[in-house]
Order: structure tokens, then C-alpha cells, then sequence
């Protein structure tokens, strides 16, 4: 039997959608892209290539349609930013985030990058946190997103460039959470102190849901961080502190295990879920966790892990919608 609170939601619910005038709860989540046909040459389950202009330059992406996904119904997002000298077909190969094992509910977003880069990355002058919201604009008015459920995640220069957006005064109000993979969080500033260099961060919003994944043996994005690039890059340990910090929650975390050589620290208020988490495998390298063979593991030295991130990260979006929509 419906409780008396899911029935009076979904009155109002129906009235919103009898009525263009209604803010109701529903039209609140729903993007003005709610009731249109898919895009020609669009079809659910499929993955299509869709260009746009950004700041006088031509941009594009992929776009994965879920199996599920219908026009009247606000669909989640995410967001895969692929790693430096890679592109977003190679994150959509990687990622298994279209995979029906995995996800046939939300629709996943691969931008690209000019010259396979992104903002943050020393030397990269392209204004990427802009190309992101003129990519969410689009999304929303062509496809019937729910605007409290849009996620982003990446892989080493794709994942440093989820932390600009989470430190972004706009697109942080605007993506719910964020899941970095192998990050590469770089600082603009020499000498480089890993352990205590100052992290700059302008969020737009307190209470940011984080979830990091990063390997204790990644020799291109060190755990231990350092100088490269001619930029600093803090220890990830240093880091994800600075996170739980800037959201004020206990400064000691709760550590738990995921699977062989591999734990999750997590940070939390006191009798709250943990809202800042790192998944540190002590043997893994700069590879997106999978156990399956993928193109990270398959490199030599370097082997499946013992878990799967893509489930986890899944997981964890799912738990975290936006509360408040601005």
C-alpha cells in the first residue's frame, strides 16, 4: 500500500504535468528536454557523437542513450572525462559504464578534449569548466534529464579536472557528485610541498559527495605526489583531507576494507554516511580498478584488481543526488 506521503507527491506530481504553470517537484527536477523525441539518428542503447560550440570553438562528445530511457521520464547523468593523451571513445571503452552489466539506467556523457587535454593540467589554457556547463545546457534541452541526478567522474587528468568542477563556484551547484579515478590534482605553485601545499578551492556549495580511487603503486600520478609539470602535486592522502576539512567533517577517518591489498577511507560527521571517501589499493598502478581485463591492466606490469570501481561509483551516485537545485 502507497504511504500517505508518496500518494500526496504523486498528486502533485500529475497536477504539475496537467498544468505548465505548476512548479510542482517533478518539473523542478525536470529539464526543459522532458517530452522530446530522441535527437535524428539517436536510439536507446546506442551511442552517438554530438558536436556543439563553446566559446567560439567546435566541441563534442558521445553520448550513451540507456536502454530504459524515455522521454517523459528525468534520466541521470554522468559524466567521463577521459585521461590525458586519451580520448572519450577510449574512457567509453574503459569505463564499463555502458555496460549492461553495470548500467541500462543512466545516460553517460564523454566529452572531449582539446588535444586530449583538460583545464588544470598545466599549460592548458582552454576553458573546459565552460565547455561543461554549455555541454549540460545542451543535455537538458534536447534530452529529459533529472537535474538533481548529474554526476561526473574521470580518469588521471579526466579525474584532476572532476576537482575543478568540484571547486567550481557554478559547476559545483550544478553536478551532484563526483567519483575521480587515478587523479591528477595539480597545484600551481613552486617549490612543491606535497604533504601541506595549500589546495585553492572556490566550491559553491558546502557538503560535495567524494569518492577518489587511487593506487598505491601509480608511477605516473604518484600516491605520494611531488613536482611535475612544473606544478605541485599533493599527496592524495593531503588532498582528500583537504576535502573532508572544507566540509567540515571529523578529521579521522574511519578505515574499512574493500577487497585484498585494498581499503576505503572514509570521513564523516558523527552519526552521518561518509561524505568524503578514498579507495586506496596498496598494489594497484595508474589503472581504472576493474576486475576484468581492460585496457589500464592489460599493460605490462600490471594485472586486474581484486574490485571492480565501477559499481562502487555507480553506487555511490545513486545515493547522492542534489538536495537543493539552484
Amino acid at each position: 500500500m502507497l504511504s500517505s506521503t508518496l500518494l500526496q507527491t504523486l498528486a502533485v506530481c500529475l497536477a504539475g504535468m496537467l498544468s505548465a504553470a505548476s512548479a510542482s517537484p517533478c518539473a523542478a527536477k525536470s529539464s526543459d528536454g522532458c517530452g522530446k523525441p530522441l535527437p535524428a539518428g539517436q536510439t536507446r542503447g546506442g551511442v552517438a557523437s554530438v558536436n556543439i560550440t563553446s566559446g567560439s570553438l567546435e566541441r563534442s562528445f558521445l553520448v550513451f542513450v540507456p536502454p530504459t530511457y524515455k522521454p517523459g521520464h528525468p534520466t541521470q547523468v554522468i559524466l567521463s572525462y577521459h585521461g590525458g593523451t586519451k580520448t572519450a571513445l577510449q574512457q567509453l571503452q574503459l569505463d564499463n559504464l555502458t555496460s549492461p552489466e553495470f548500467n541500462t539506467q543512466s545516460m553517460v556523457v564523454y566529452p572531449q578534449g582539446i588535444n586530449d587535454s583538460w583545464q588544470g593540467v598545466p599549460g592548458v589554457t582552454i576553458n573546459d569548466v565552460q565547455f561543461t556547463a554549455d555541454l549540460l545546457d545542451h543535455l537538458q534541452g534536447q534530452y529529459c534529464i533529472d537535474k538533481q541526478r548529474i554526476m561526473a567522474t574521470g580518469k588521471s587528468d579526466g579525474a584532476g579536472f572532476c576537482n575543478v568542477l568540484a571547486c567550481d563556484a557554478s559547476l559545483s551547484t550544478r553536478i551532484a557528485a563526483f567519483a575521480p579515478v587515478s587523479g591528477a590534482y595539480y597545484v600551481d605553485t613552486l617549490p612543491c610541498a606535497p604533504e601541506t601545499v595549500a589546495i585553492p578551492c572556490q566550491n559553491g556549495r558546502a557538503d560535495i559527495p567524494m569518492l577518489a580511487f587511487h593506487g598505491g603503486n601509480d608511477s605516473v600520478i604518484a600516491y605520494l605526489g611531488g613536482e611535475r609539470k612544473n606544478a605541485c602535486l599533493p599527496t592524495v592522502p593531503h588532498w582528500i583531507e583537504a576535502w573532508a576539512a572544507r566540509e567540515h567533517l571529523d578529521a579521522a577517518n574511519h578505515t574499512s576494507p574493500v577487497a585484498a591489498d585494498t581499503v576505503v577511507y572514509q570521513y564523516s560527521r558523527p552519526g552521518e554516511p561518509s561524505l568524503v571517501n578514498l579507495v586506496y589499493d596498496s598494489v594497484n598502478g595508474h589503472d581504472w580498478p576493474s576486475t576484468l581485463p581492460n585496457a589500464d591492466n592489460q599493460n605490462a606490469g600490471q594485472a586486474p584488481t581484486s574490485f571492480n570501481a565501477t559499481p562502487m561509483i555507480l553506487d555511490f551516485f545513486a545515493k547522492h543526488p542534489l538536495t537543493q537545485l539552484v
